[in-house]
C-alpha cells in the first residue's frame, strides 16, 4: 500500500511539472531550465541525506547502475523530452507519453524477466483509453487533428529512456539506499545539463522574476527531489512493470492542476480520469493476486 501511495504522490507532482515548466520556459531556454530544475533538486536531496551521504566505495560499487539510470535513463529522458516539445504539440507529446507503461512492462519483461498477466494488460488498455479520451477532450473526431512529425520521434525516444530508467531503478537499487540512488542519478542529470549550458548560454540571474524562482523552487523541490525519490522508492518496492502503469496519472494530474493556473476543467477530464483510475485499480489488483499465486 505504501508503494502505491509513493507512486501516486510522485505522478501528481510530475503532472504539476508541466505547468511549472511553462512558467520557467518563458524566461530561459530548455537547457537552462533543466539545469535550474536539477540544481535545486540535488541541493534538496543532499540536505535530506546529509547524515548518510554515499561514500566513494558505495559509488564505485554501484557506478554502472548509477550511470545507466542517471545519464541515459534520467538525463536522456529530460533532454529528448524538452527537445521534442520544441518540435511538436502538447497533445502529441501527452499521447506518446501515455505509451510509457506498455514500454516499461516490455523492457521489464525483456531485461529482468518480470512476468505479465492478461488482466494486467487489460487494465493498461483501459487506463490508456482514459488517457486518449482525456487528450482528445472527449471527442474522437479530434484524432484527425493529430499530425506526427520529427518532434514526435524525439518524444518517443524520451519515452524509451524513461521506461529503461524504471527498469534500471528496480535492477540496481538492491545494494544502495533509495535516497542515495536518487541523489546520485539526479546529480548525473545535473552534470549533463551543466555540460550543455555553455552551448545554449545563460540568462542574468538577477533578471528573473519572482514567478520564475517560485516555479524553479516548486519543480526542483516537489517535481524533482520529492517526485523522483518517491517514484524510485515505489519502483524499488513494486517493480518497474507494475509501477509504470501509474504514469497514466500524469495527464490527469496535469488537468487537475490546471485549475490553479486559470484553466478550466470539463466533463471529459472527469470521464477520462475515471477510466484511468479504473485501469490502475484492475492492474494493481491483478498484479497483487498474481504475485500471491507465484509465491
Amino acid at each position: 500500500m505504501k508503494a502505491i501511495l509513493y507512486l501516486i504522490i510522485a505522478t501528481v507532482f510530475l503532472g504539476l511539472n508541466f505547468h511549472l515548466a511553462k512558467v520557467i520556459l518563458k524566461e530561459v531556454n530548455f537547457i537552462e531550465a533543466g539545469f535550474w530544475r536539477f540544481l535545486f533538486g540535488v541541493v534538496i536531496l543532499t540536505l535530506l541525506g546529509s547524515k548518510k551521504l554515499p561514500s566513494f566505495k558505495i559509488i564505485k560499487k554501484n557506478l554502472k547502475g548509477i550511470s545507466l539510470t542517471g545519464f541515459i535513463g534520467l538525463f536522456g529522458f529530460n533532454l529528448f523530452f524538452f527537445l521534442g516539445l520544441l518540435n511538436t504539440s502538447a497533445v502529441n507529446a501527452a499521447l506518446i507519453v501515455s505509451l510509457n507503461p506498455a514500454l516499461t512492462i516490455l523492457f521489464s519483461y525483456k531485461i529482468i524477466k518480470t512476468p505479465i498477466n492478461k488482466i494486467q494488460i487489460a487494465g493498461i488498455i483501459i487506463a490508456f483509453f482514459g488517457v486518449i479520451y482525456l487528450i482528445l477532450k472527449g471527442h474522437i473526431t479530434n484524432i484527425s487533428n493529430i499530425q506526427f512529425n520529427y518532434g514526435d520521434i524525439l518524444i518517443l525516444i524520451a519515452n524509451v529512456f524513461f521506461a529503461l530508467h524504471h527498469v534500471w531503478v528496480k535492477k540496481y537499487t538492491s545494494t544502495i539506499s533509495n535516497l542515495n540512488f536518487t541523489l546520485l542519478t539526479s546529480s548525473c542529470c545535473l552534470i549533463g545539463f551543466f555540460i550543455l549550458l555553455p552551448i545554449s548560454g545563460m540568462e542574468v540571474v538577477t533578471a528573473h522574476t519572482h514567478h520564475f524562482w517560485m516555479a524553479v523552487l516548486g519543480i526542483g523541490c516537489l517535481g524533482t527531489a520529492l517526485a523522483y525519490f518517491l517514484w524510485q522508492k515505489g519502483v524499488q518496492i513494486k517493480g518497474a512493470g507494475k509501477a509504470g502503469i501509474y504514469m497514466n496519472i500524469i495527464p490527469l494530474s496535469a488537468a487537475l492542476f490546471a485549475i490553479l493556473f486559470d484553466e478550466n476543467i470539463d466533463t471529459y477530464h472527469t470521464i477520462g480520469g475515471l477510466f484511468i483510475i479504473t485501469g490502475l485499480l484492475i492492474s494493481n489488483n491483478s498484479s497483487s493476486k498474481f504475485s500471491k499465486t507465484l509465491s
